[in-house]
């Protein structure tokens, strides 16, 4: 079971990939943030200094020449009045023009107003308010009557009229430098703040450089390599190991993708053991199965002798039953460890546990284990892959076994099957020290072991083919007696398969009944030709099928059987899948080639039936395939159906 790492140190975590990146968003959201901020600051400046402070001093330049222009006219009028009797309207026009020029005037409103500026303003302004009150003074003098005090006024007022105007001069100068100058300092504050964007700018780029080389280096790198070495290990290259340079959140990737690929090259050592016993089994079983047939065969047809005595046909009889036990688990075996293409049916759990049980029987007599439970006999059917569900059955009972080892006898372990809220139920329950508290979280996770050589993959896997077939498997609650108990649960298939009888677990070393009296013959008139290379296998054959009526004929091979097919006709080959010079899997495609009508009427004996699935071999429908060793009266009765089947006499 692979342990977590261990947390990293507080600054090494601060500086990791993701803090790392949080930082680098953050200060490009602060960058992004101040710039703005700080040109609007600055243009802010610049145009309330242009644009308050110029409008305010044309406001008072404008204003100061509508004074003057006013006291001018009162002037230019006042001296017209003189030496004619004025009439009132003029007398009031006079009057009202240098009212308007002695309004009080105030200059603290206008933000930013330069000093000699408005110093010269407010002098203008006195010397424009002298003007207007020596007018005043003139209108009262002629509305009284008084020509020469009014002549004196007007003169008075045309005098500081000159001096007012030489005052109007310097305060245009005054102003027309004032706005050159707001005008400078505007022109200065954008060059300011283009040297401040163009190194604003700088700084970005240098810093968008900065983040795109350490984007590049801790994030871009790192995945390029990952990719690179997932891609590498798709293809099935379990030595690729990654650099890990830092120990941020891509370096502990790195590790874990390190540790995996360890732990695959290390399943992968274990897969191609076990692919290679499972190669050498299926050879094993070939060759073994070939024996057990010749045994089983002569025994059959031995005990097929009313005449023989009743001592030799117990022992015969004791003997077929040893033949069809040892044929039946590796049978079992060759089938749980070749299974390959899927095939989901209408499967009966009763009959998977059974076929579990007999594939882990010899394991129960060497630990002294005994084996109980009830199979509800009225259990309906499933779907799924009945190969599939027995390596879960196998699974578990395994683990079963191993959990009991570390005990001292009795050990149990217990079977049961039952329906319950449209679910079939298998429980395999043991009275084990359990599964320790730390190993529960970890407990269905793929590589998570307590075997000192186990690969941490068989609940794994055993929960997925549950899932796969619509169920689940799960640890029940622990057992009173202490232990484990393992729960798989199906849906319910549509096709109901009732039992007859109820019955308990059939006992893992139950051996076959005894032979029943041969049946009459079912093979009268049929010709059979039977191609086996072992000579103790096709000699019981031929015997046992000549005496059940059919006409028998023999070839060593496939070569020497095309000679005999050339010459005879038949209505059924036997031919053996694995033979020198020509096998049955090349017969069958010759004759597909040349005699299509002779390959429909070809039945296979093996004890490999994998070899049918090999590339290049034609394919050949799983009911015309017989795996040795095969009782005879099964042989007999399926040519039988077959023939029928065919439609041959």
């Amino acid at each position: 079971m692979t342990l977590p790492a261990a947390p990293a140190p507080p600054l090494r975590r601060w500086l990791g990939l993701r803090n790392l990146l949080i930082t680098i968003f953050a200060a490009g959201a602060i960058y992004s943030a101040l710039m703005p901020l700080l040109l609007i600051r600055r243009v802010e400046r610049a145009s309330t200094l242009l644009a308050k402070g110029s409008q305010g001093v044309l406001r008072l330049l404008d204003d100061l020449a509508l004074r003057a222009d006013a006291a001018h006219a009162a002037v230019h009028l006042a001296g017209a009045a003189l030496g004619r009797r004025p009439d009132r309207p003029l007398i009031d026009s006079i009057a009202s023009l240098a009212s308007y020029a002695a309004v009080p005037w105030d200059t603290v409103g206008v933000p930013m107003l330069n000093r000699d500026l408005r110093a010269a303003l407010v002098l203008a302004h006195d010397r424009m308010v002298n003007v207007a009150r020596a007018l005043i003074d003139a209108v009262g003098a002629m509305r009284r009557g008084l020509p020469a005090d009014a002549d004196r006024f007007v003169s008075r007022a045309d005098s500081l009229a000159l001096l007012a105007d030489e005052e109007l001069s310097l305060v245009e100068r005054l102003g027309t430098e004032d706005l050159r100058v707001r005008e400078m300092e505007v022109a200065a504050t954008t060059a300011e703040i283009h040297r401040v964007l163009a190194l604003w700018l700088v700084l970005g780029v240098f810093l968008a450089w900065l983040s795109v080389i350490t984007i590049r280096r801790r994030v871009l790198r790192p995945l390029a390599a990952l990719e690179v070495g997932l891609a590498r290990v798709s293809d099935g290259d379990f030595t690729t190991r990654l650099p890990v340079e830092r120990e941020d959140e891509v370096g502990r990737l790195a590790a874990h993708f390190n540790q995996m690929t360890r732990v695959l090259r290390d399943r992968a050592e274990d897969q191609g053991r076990f692919a290679a016993a499972g190669e050498l089994l299926a050879g094993v079983a070939h060759e073994v199965n070939n024996p057990l047939m010749a045994i089983a065969a002569h025994m059959e047809n031995q005990l097929a002798d009313p005449d023989l005595p009743r001592e030799q046909r117990e022992e015969n009889q004791q003997v077929l039953r040893q033949a069809q036990r040892a044929s039946k688990l590796l049978r079992g075996l060759l089938r749980f460890v070749r299974a390959s293409e899927r095939n989901v049916t209408s499967v009966n759990l009763n009959d998977v546990v059974r076929g579990g049980l007999d594939l882990v029987s010899y394991r129960f007599g060497v630990d002294e284990i005994t084996v109980g439970g009830r199979l509800d006999p009225a259990l309906p059917p499933v779907r799924g892959d009945a190969i599939r569900l027995e390596q879960v059955v196998v699974n578990l009972l395994s683990n079963a076994i191993d959990a009991l080892r570390t005990i001292t006898p009795p050990r149990r372990v217990t079977v049961d099957s039952w329906v319950a809220d449209s679910k079939v139920c298998v429980a395999v329950t043991d009275n084990g020290h359990g599964v320790a508290p730390p190993v529960l979280e970890q407990l269905f996770h793929p590589f998570a072991t307590t075997k000192p050589r186990g690969t941490g993959l068989g609940l794994y896997i055993s929960r997925q083919i549950a899932r796969e077939a619509g169920g689940d498997l799960v640890l029940a609650a622990v057992p009173k007696e202490g232990g484990a108990r393992f729960v798989m649960s199906l849906p319910v298939g549509k096709l109901p398969a009732p039992r007859p009888s109820e019955a308990p677990v059939p006992s893992p070393a139950r051996a076959a009944e005894p032979s029943r009296p041969a049946p009459p013959p079912r093979l009268a008139g049929v010709r059979v030709l039977v191609v086996d290379d072992e000579e103790p296998i096709r000699r019981p054959l031929t015997k046992f099928l000549t005496r059940r009526g059919a006409q028998v004929l023999e070839a060593a091979d496939g070569l020497a059987a095309l000679e005999i097919l050339a010459a005879n006709p038949v209505d059924v080959i036997l031919a053996d899948l694995r033979m020198p010079k020509m096998g049955g899997a090349e017969l069958f495609a010759e004759l597909e080639r040349t005699r299509p009508e002779l390959a429909a009427r070809l039945l296979f004996l093996s004890g490999d039936v994998s070899q049918l699935a090999q590339p290049g071999n034609t394919p050949v429908p799983r009911e015309r395939v017989f795996v040795k060793p095969v009782e005879l009266t099964e042989l007999e009765l399926r040519i039988a159906e077959f023939v029928r089947s065919q439609g041959t006499p």
